[in-house]
């Protein structure tokens, strides 16, 4: 088993880098977001590296900010807090859970609230 390289992931994320955040997750994987718009009976899926990756490209030129915190980095899962700064100055802050094997990202869980 291949350890997941945390320090390499946040820093894609905090970099906004979609080509490079994109390599940690697997081809079939599956990001589910739980916020306002999509509660827990009709969560946004987005699934697998084509539909994640038009997903990254689409926010990474949106002129957002991250910062990441309170991160528990273990095996097989990862947990931590996103917060996501608007351009016109409203917040998201997301509780995320990654659950990962042979390096890769096979699952995400995130729960949103918005401003």
């Amino acid at each position: 088993m291949s350890t997941f390289d945390f320090a390499a992931y946040r820093d894609a994320v905090l970099q906004l880098d979609a080509e490079r955040w994109l390599e940690f997750y697997a081809p079939d994987a599956e990001w589910w977001e739980y916020r306002h718009a999509n509660p827990p009976r009709a969560p946004n899926v987005m699934r697998g590296s084509d539909e994640i990756g038009q997903f990254l490209r689409g926010i990474s030129g949106s002129g957002i900010r991250l910062a990441l915190d309170n991160e528990v980095v273990a095996e097989p899962r990862v947990a931590y807090t996103l917060t996501v700064s608007l351009p016109d100055g409203r917040r998201i802050i997301e509780n995320v859970i990654l659950s990962h094997r042979d390096a890769r990202i096979i699952h995400q869980i995130d729960v949103e609230a918005w401003d």
